[in-house]
């Protein structure tokens, strides 16, 4: 279980369990938009490539990127370790 809350604005938050994710109202609007699409790692790349649109690397990136100055606590996710060998295959970083 990991949650990410906003350390200037206590109304914004995501939190991932075994049953899924939840959030406040702005912020569920935005990762349903963004969900199981490729979201930036860093600002500046390299991309991750979703396995789906409840893959929960996934979801935290969006949840990192926006929430307002976020402060994840929890187990954390983990960033894929290695590329898979084809580009286009779910989990990819590019």
């Amino acid at each position: 279980m990991w949650r990410i809350q906003s350390r200037l604005d206590s109304s914004r938050w995501m939190e991932h369990t075994d049953n899924g994710w939840t959030a406040d109202a702005e912020t569920r609007l935005i990762v349903l938009d963004q969900a199981g699409h490729p979201q930036p790692m860093t600002p500046t790349g390299p991309h991750y490539t979703p396995t789906g649109a409840d893959d929960p690397f996934c979801l935290y990136l969006i949840g990192m990127g926006v929430i307002p100055a976020p402060e994840p606590s929890g187990t954390l996710p983990n960033a894929p370790g290695s590329l898979p060998d084809r580009a286009d295959s779910p989990g990819t970083v590019y």
